[in-house]
């Protein structure tokens, strides 16, 4: 499998909250520098941010907008070439439009007919692994995924990683 077929999202809307309802959370500097120097360690192609406010749009934009330019180049050329990745865009279905992804959505909890990460190398075509941040992925208004990746499974008392920790542990065991 080539990085170059496999694309994330990380979703910041439609998410749940604790009380199961759907909420938006914002994105961070860590979601945009963390996502995609983990995906371009892993040589993964496109990076998605998802919200459908129009602020957060401009924060992406400034936050790669200053490390692409002259200043963040001189100071970390290496985050320029990472950050050429990331875009952000205002839902799933305009991802889907612009390329035929097999979506493929992840959760920290179990759920019935899941795929192991591992098998996505089995299976032809270009891949979208969706990630989602407050209490998961809010399902009812997303996009039919072609499957559920099966959740990592821990030993600790812990039963919730970042999304950041999420990401690399999928990756790794992707392209190992």
């Amino acid at each position: 499998m080539t990085g170059s077929s496999i694309a994330v999202a990380l979703v910041h809307y439609p998410v749940l909250n604790r009380q199961g309802q759907t909420t938006a959370t914002s994105i961070t500097t860590l979601d945009i520098h963390d996502f995609a120097r983990t995906c371009a360690f892993y040589g993964v192609g496109a990076v998605y941010l998802v919200h459908p406010a129009k602020g957060m749009h401009a924060f992406v934009d400034d936050v790669c907008g200053y490390w692409k330019g002259r200043d963040g180049v001189c100071r970390n050329p290496d985050r320029s070439t990472v950050l050429d990745a990331v875009e952000v865009v205002s839902c799933l279905e305009d991802v889907m439009q612009r390329d035929d992804y097999q979506l493929w959505y992840t959760s920290a909890r179990c759920v019935s007919d899941e795929t192991d990460i591992r098998k996505l190398a089995d299976i032809t075509g270009k891949h979208l692994i969706v990630f989602g941040t407050g209490s998961g992925l809010d399902e009812q208004n997303m996009p039919k995924p072609n499957g559920w990746l099966s959740a990592i499974k821990g030993e600790g008392k812990v039963r919730h990683l970042s999304v950041r920790a999420a990401l690399a542990i999928y990756l790794d065991r992707l392209f190992r």
